[in-house]
């Protein structure tokens, strides 16, 4: 009997935060996989996902798999039908039969995904098996198809972002075919496990580097295969620190010599600093929040944490979303010192322990709210934390936000927005207003102007693209992730999966 089923009454789709509306023509769902074999289950909901395509093909439909629609842009939506990808969450381990003879990393910490588990239950399920995924974004709502094709990142600056942990994409290519892909030079399964999906096995570095972050528009992503790690903890410690020449150092070098750091240098994982332009362009002090890796010990108990509040690892977006409500409208100079207070309290210090599950929560933020975030090199990181405070020194308007950099290191994805060695991301969190768009439209501007190099993430605002920009921010990279399409999907294929963000910024063919 068939999971999926089509809803045809639903044709309005509404993105998160208000971000957009989108005319769809409805969209499948996918009732919850039933108990027996997981592989047979599998491999019985590859053939529903085909049969899609074929009737797509056939009624000159568009197509896209959906994750938990948490992007703010139009990049995982199309104008005919949609699938709902959320209850695709299987998951399981490798038989030693079918991994690689070629491969050196630890076979017990490779697990298979379906595409459309959360975050969240990813997290739980490995943390049943005592294993930890490699890198987190500030929340844990999204799919792991959803979060690794936008790029989703944290700020694990020694290790990279949400697409560097996985190491084999099952990619659906049409009617009748469909891809195992890894890179040649990593090898992980070998052919056998490709048959066993129905998939055909492609050693590619350049077609897995591609399809990595390609926003649904490669076909359908049915399942990864990641590398976990073993489970571990993080002490985290928020502070508020001057922004002096030791954090400048730091958030321009990642040398954190001249800072005064609560454990060492050595065992740090995550560097996150919020700024809050209202209290100065720049400000006197930065919330700095620092993760420390530790070994994971049994005895470990979670965290004592307000769930009504945004959540130990959250972003400035939670921050602004709690104010919500409580901001004055319009904002005059007059409100600055009650916002900025409120603010403050938001990123009160504090000093916990936990694991990914417990620190980067389910995001519980409301209402229409602005998020950009752009990646630059780590040695232009100040400058263009410059621009973002003298562009607000000189606006028009009071703007209740803040301004978040983290730091990651360099993705493989050829379209990865995190691509620079390493990236220092910049990212804008605030109530979605006229104003709010136009400050931000005016701090993109003036980076180019500049000179600064900057890419944009795929999955929050980011109208500022264009086929020339994307040109531009990604160079030869652009034409490899094309020519990667045109060979993994037919022409009728790639018509069933090219939507309007695609048009816009030059990447369909």
């Amino acid at each position: 009997m068939p999971r999926s089923s089509f809803r045809g009454d639903i044709h309005s789709w509404e993105g998160r935060h208000q971000a957009y509306t989108q005319t769809i023509e409805g969209y499948y769902n996918f009732s919850v996989a039933p108990p027996g074999d997981a592989l047979e289950e599998y491999n019985r909901v590859t053939k529903e996902l085909q049969d899609m395509i074929a009737e797509a093909i056939q009624t000159g439909k568009t197509l896209r798999a959906m994750g938990a629609s948490w992007s703010l842009s139009k990049v995982g939506v199309t104008e005919h039908r949609l699938i709902n990808t959320k209850n695709l969450s299987l998951a399981f381990p490798l038989d030693n039969a079918s991994i690689s003879p070629e491969y050196a990393g630890d076979r017990a910490k490779l697990r298979f995904m379906e595409a459309g588990g959360e975050i969240g239950r990813i997290n739980q399920y490995l943390f049943d098996h005592r294993l930890s995924l490699k890198a987190s974004g500030s929340n844990n709502g999204q799919t792991l198809a959803g979060a690794v094709s936008t790029g989703t990142h944290g700020a694990a600056f020694k290790f990279g972002a949400t697409p560097d942990f996985v190491v084999g994409i099952h990619l659906i290519t049409g009617p009748s075919t469909q891809v195992y892909l890894q890179r040649a030079s990593y090898p992980v399964v070998n052919p056998g496990f490709a048959a066993a999906l129905g998939a055909e096995l492609k050693n590619d570095d350049t077609l897995f580097n591609a399809a990595l972050v390609s926003f649904g528009s490669f076909g359908i992503i049915h399942g990864m295969l990641i590398e976990a790690r073993e489970l571990f903890l993080l002490h985290a410690y928020r502070s508020f620190q001057p922004f002096n020449s030791a954090l400048k150092t730091a958030m321009s070098t990642l040398n954190f010599s001249e800072l005064n750091l609560p454990k060492p240098a050595a065992d740090l994982y995550h560097f996150q600093v919020y700024f809050n332009p209202n209290e100065g362009t720049p400000p006197e002090e930065a919330a700095v929040l620092l993760m420390f890796e530790a070994p994971w010990t049994e005895g470990y108990q979670p965290p004592p944490w307000d769930d009504a509040e945004p959540g130990p690892g959250a972003s400035g977006l939670e921050i602004i979303a709690a104010l919500i409500g409580a901001i004055p409208d319009p904002l005059t100079g007059l409100a600055r010192p009650a916002v900025s207070a409120r603010i403050r309290a938001h990123l009160r210090p504090y000093a916990i322990t936990g694991t990914f599950k417990d620190l980067f929560r389910n995001e519980k933020a409301e209402g229409k709210l602005f998020v950009s975030d752009i990646g630059v090199p780590l040695s232009r990181s100040l400058e263009a934390l410059s621009i973002a405070f003298d562009t607000y020194a000189n606006f028009d308007t009071v703007l209740p936000m803040t301004c978040m950099m983290r730091f990651v290191a360099k993705t493989k994805a050829l379209l990865g927005f995190t691509k620079f060695d390493p990236t220092c991301t910049l990212e804008i969190d605030a109530p979605n207003t006229p104003k709010v768009r136009e400050y931000a439209n005016a701090v993109w501007t003036r980076l180019e102007q500049a000179g600064i190099p900057f890419t944009m993430h795929w999955g929050k605002f980011n109208w500022f693209l264009t086929p020339a920009r994307v040109q531009s921010m990604y160079g030869e990279n652009v034409q490899k992730w094309i020519d990667s399409r045109e060979t993994l999907l037919s022409p009728e294929v790639r018509s069933v999966f090219t939507n309007d963000f695609l048009r816009s910024v030059g990447l369909a063919t």
